[in-house]
């Protein structure tokens, strides 16, 4: 269940945001975690600042347990979604991934259990 925010500049146009934002919900699926969409939050945001510096920047905030593998293959993937909708060069994309214990994610009151890939 990760959260992921895309921070994008001011002035971007709606149809790109939603455009962008229904990009990573796929890309998660593809990429990271391939069980459901339910649970996968992707929020587009503007913000003050300039191409290559702070912008576009991109926060996933997830439970432990995801391979480099499966984080590269995101950001790879949002780096190609970011350079199509706003033609940024992927060298001036910012991407955090910060991993909490599952005891931290909370959906409807209940802590969220550890994280497991889909095929375990």
């Amino acid at each position: 269940m990760p959260v992921i925010r895309v921070e994008v500049p001011e002035g971007t146009d709606q149809s790109i945001k939603r455009r962008i934002r229904e990009g990573v919900k796929r890309a998660v699926i593809d990429t990271l975690a391939p069980k459901e969409i339910k649970y996968d939050y992707v929020a587009v945001r503007e913000a003050f600042g300039e191409i290559g510096d702070g912008l576009p920047l991109v926060t996933v905030d997830l439970r432990p347990g995801r391979e480099a593998e499966r984080k590269k293959a995101l950001v790879d993937a949002i780096a190609a979604i970011i350079f199509a909708e706003l033609g940024v060069d992927p060298l001036d994309l910012y991407v955090l991934f910060r991993e909490t214990p599952a005891e931290n994610h909370y959906t409807g009151g209940s802590p969220l259990p550890a994280w497991v890939p889909a095929d375990q």
